[in-house]
């Protein structure tokens, strides 16, 4: 008996692919064709007024960003939370709104094994400090309206305000089996049409192709034989194999309206609340995309949902109202892949999309207190993970488990608060949280044979987050804790009681070389576990960069469901839900080379 669902085996043999080719060849022909672009502001200039001075443009997004001031853990085994700022390779202003975070969720229990994305959940949260591209105005708070403008005369298209960049990302395994795990092309685009100063229309996007899967042996990247080494072959084989080798995505489209005190924002956008850039506490509107667990740029974590958002302008506050009526959840990254862990269970029960009993809504209110800013807010929301109920006879192992898999509601009260003390910023995040279900051990009380409470249990639960941002001596320093607290707690939960994450963000600018030098780390505390991302940054010019670094994970493995035999009944094992432990073999160096345009 597996608690794990079997996928379909397909096998992909490790030859050249011409569309890669040709792909790559396009994106260094248009890296030429662009370079003599000139670049100018978003807002154009109205006559007769002087002309402004021109100023570094930050990275578009997606484009090579220094690394990610985020994705620190909440409690192990509850929902995972990974959170983080847009990266900015120029030093820019920062602006709370423009914070972009990750949430990653794991847990599993009985029955659920190698990423069945439910039961016990490990929430990521990272991040600190650092800072975030400043943007036109207070409501846009997607930095898809960073943009350099190239227009010419009175024509249609001198209203469009447009950028772009092309990337390469190359990856490196250094622990068996060693081998190039990513050579992924991206180019993006964004735009910017106005109308007026008050109605404004924008889209952006990306497309990519990945040649490590064209030139090294599927099995070999993903390494899944070797992360997997306690399995049967007969069930390795087995598994499904998907290469996240291609895809082609739009970002963003909406439509601005901005009037004295009222500003409309509709179509598909991200929104970020909370002021912990790199923590997801308060924050739980945009789902997360997981295909390469927390290392990708931070935008790029978020999947944009069709929304509308209203903010209303008023003497005690701002009011934000929320509409999202595109229900979507997490996606997993993709089976077979080297971050291979949370999957989507087969027949998971999933709401239907745009049926209005099942939109989310929101509220919240920003005002200034105490000297602080502050916020209230309200998030009816889905937990983005399926919640695995299971049918389980733990007297007869041998015996197939029934799976119920399906999403529930959650709803989050949250404050935030951001206060400056001296030299230092204060910032900090409050959320109590009802409808959470947390998975349980083998227990069977009433002895009726069967698993307890369907192996899942409903507990209101706290989230808090802290962190404190100053500078020494040149260096941006950014420490912050993270904790879930589950008031009426268990034993039979998988999840701790009380599951704390520790972070640290160090920035630190060389003028003279153009070069940042960044440094993240997270420690998990109650997993015993530790990911370190260094990562330094060279400005070639204002419009190349490189930057390279290292993804170092440690920790031990998770362990769910019963380990398969076949020369006898399956074998009980202790459940343990591990987050970045898991991949504790796959630590690599990377190198990426960005052209904005």
């Amino acid at each position: 008996m597996r608690g794990i669902p079997i996928w379909q085996h397909a096998k992909y043999p490790p030859a050249l692919s011409a569309k890669g080719v040709l792909f790559t060849a396009a994106l260094c022909l248009a890296c030429c064709a662009t370079s003599t672009v000139k670049a100018q502001p978003l807002i154009a200039q109205a006559p007769g007024e002087p002309a402004p001075q021109s100023a570094p443009m930050p990275a578009p997004p997606g484009a090579a960003a220094p690394q990610a001031e985020a994705l620190l853990t909440a409690p192990a085994g509850a929902a995972a939370d990974t959170a983080a700022t847009e990266r900015d390779p120029v030093p820019v202003e920062t602006d709370p709104e423009s914070g972009i975070d990750a949430e990653i969720e794991t847990g599993v229990d009985a029955g659920n094994e190698s990423g069945t994305g439910a039961g016990a959940e490990m929430p990521a949260d990272s991040g600190t400090g650092g800072g975030s591209t400043g943007f036109v105005s207070d409501f846009e708070d997607s930095p898809a309206i960073d943009l350099a403008s190239t227009s010419s005369g009175d024509s249609f298209f001198s209203n469009i305000a447009w950028n772009g960049y092309f990337k390469n990302e190359t990856a490196y395994r250094i622990k068996e089996p060693r081998s190039i795990t990513k050579i992924r092309n991206t180019a993006g685009l964004t735009g910017v049409y106005s109308f007026s100063p008050s109605y404004r229309l924008t889209a952006s996007g990306w497309i990519y192709y990945d040649l490590a899967y064209d030139v090294f042996d599927y099995d070999t990247v993903s390494a899944r034989l070797e992360r997997n080494a306690d399995e049967p072959l007969t069930f390795l084989f087995n598994l499904g194999k998907e290469k996240d080798s291609s895809g082609a995505d739009l970002r963003e489209l909406y439509f601005d309206m901005m009037y004295d005190s009222i500003d409309i924002r509709l179509g598909r956008q991200i929104v970020v609340w909370g002021v912990l850039e790199g923590v997801r506490i308060v924050d739980e509107i945009n789902p997360q995309d997981f295909r390469e667990l927390i290392m990708p740029d931070l935008l790029d974590y978020r999947i944009p949902l069709w929304s509308g958002k209203v903010d209303w302008y008023r003497d005690e506050g701002t009011w934000e109202f929320l509409w999202i009526p595109d229900v979507r959840f997490h996606k997993p990254s993709p089976p077979g892949s080297e971050w291979e862990l949370l999957q989507m269970v087969p027949g998971t029960i999933r709401p239907d999309t745009y049926d209005p009993m099942n939109w989310e809504y929101g509220v919240r209110l920003s005002t200034t207190l105490w000297d602080a800013d502050m916020t209230f807010s309200y998030f009816y929301t889905w937990d983005d993970f399926p919640v695995v109920f299971r049918r389980i006879l733990l007297n007869q192992l041998d015996t197939e488990p029934l799976f119920m898999p399906t999403y529930t509601r959650i709803t989050i009260y949250g404050t935030t608060i951001s206060k400056q003390i001296g030299d230092y910023i204060l910032k900090g995040e409050f959320a109590y949280v009802t409808g959470k279900y947390f998975a349980v051990d083998n227990i069977d009380r009433n002895n009726d044979a069967l698993l307890d409470f369907l192996g899942e249990l409903e507990r209101d639960h706290i989230r808090w987050g802290l962190c404190v941002e100053f500078n020494w001596k040149g260096m941006d320093i950014s420490p912050g804790i993270t904790q879930w607290i589950i008031p009426n707690y268990d034993p039979a939960m998988v999840q701790d009681q009380v599951d704390t994450s520790i972070n640290l963000f160090l920035r630190k600018e060389y003028p003279r070389s153009s070069m940042l030098f960044e440094l993240l780390l997270i420690q998990f505390t109650n997993l015993h576990e530790l990911y370190i991302n260094p990562e330094w940054t060279f400005f070639i010019s204002d419009r190349f960069q490189i930057a390279t670094g290292v993804d170092r994970f440690s920790g031990k493995s998770s362990q769910f469901g019963v380990l398969s035999n076949p020369l006898g009944a399956p074998q009980v094992r202790d459940q343990r839900s591990q987050f970045v432990g898991n991949f504790h073999d796959n630590d690599r160096v990377y190198i990426e080379f960005t052209y904005s345009y």
